[in-house]
């Protein structure tokens, strides 16, 4: 995985969890498409395909936002700050299941994005819930700081 996430945090900003992606898909992808290699190669291709979104896929949580991206020439990036995080949906099938990794989709202001892959993705997304929870009282408690700290100093004008 590369540094994306690293290399556009803001000021104040600290990376609270970053997705861990599982390998295994990898494996299912170059077992079947080696399985069926006969098949004019399409699912080596595939495999290939699947190789670099997997090596080119990151996603993070910071204190302030959710930071991703997914792909490599055809890249789709993700920035929303966690107060404008609409959803967050797990999906995983039978191998994801046992092996414990599945999809997550954001759902944002600005649209829907797709990470597949991620390992343990209930942690994930309740790490995600939590973050924007604590973003929230983060948030109140900076507002509540600032109007005392105005009340103060109109009082202390009189």
């Amino acid at each position: 995985m590369g540094q994306y996430v690293e290399q556009n945090l803001n000021k104040n900003e600290v990376i609270v969890k970053k997705a861990e992606l599982n390998p295994l898909q990898l494996i299912f992808a170059w077992v079947f498409g080696l399985l069926f290699s006969w098949l004019l190669l399409i699912p080596v291709f595939k495999a290939i395909a699947t190789t670099i979104t997997y090596l080119n896929t990151e996603l993070a949580i910071t204190n302030k936002r959710i930071v991703g991206k997914v792909g490599f020439i055809n890249s789709n990036s993700l920035d929303a700050p966690l107060n404008k995080v609409q959803n967050v949906a797990v999906s995983n099938g039978l191998f994801g299941k046992i092996f414990n990794y599945g999809n997550v989709k954001i759902t944002t202001a600005a649209g829907a994005f797709n990470f597949a892959g991620i390992k343990n993705p209930d942690a994930f997304k309740g790490m995600v819930m939590a973050q924007i929870d604590q973003a929230e009282e983060d948030r109140i408690k900076e507002q509540a700081e600032q109007m005392a700290a105005a009340m103060s100093s109109a009082i202390n004008n009189k």
